[in-house]
């Protein structure tokens, strides 16, 4: 898939996907560094604050939107205007689709 997206895609971010949005939204907000040492420790507080439930539904979340096929700049867009999540992982030298990987891995444990 090409890296368009539009608008109504990014507004509806929190609805079509809401527990990724739960966990962007409230562990990588704009102070999230105030309460995180590093990414790690915010996903880590998702974990141990959610229910497996809420855990294994941001993985599926995550599994629908990198299934959708979009691309870096594309997901950059999606995490900033349609999560509102400030961590942006080219700041850590990776790209958004092999953090949410990552991400995906760490609930997988957490879900089962």
């Amino acid at each position: 898939m090409n890296g368009t997206i539009d608008a109504d895609a990014i507004a509806r971010a929190a609805d079509d996907y809401p527990a990724l949005s739960q966990l962007f939204g409230g562990y990588y907000h704009q102070d999230w560094q105030q309460d995180h040492a590093s990414r790690d420790a915010a996903l880590e507080a998702f974990v141990r604050d959610a229910s497996p439930d809420t855990a294994a539904a941001a993985a599926g979340d995550i599994d629908r939107l990198l299934d959708a096929g979009f691309d870096d700049a594309t997901l950059t867009r999606m995490l900033a205007d349609g999560f509102d999540c400030n961590y942006m992982p080219e700041s850590d030298g990776i790209g958004p689709a092999a953090w949410l990987r990552q991400v995906r891995e760490t609930l997988r444990p957490s879900a089962a």
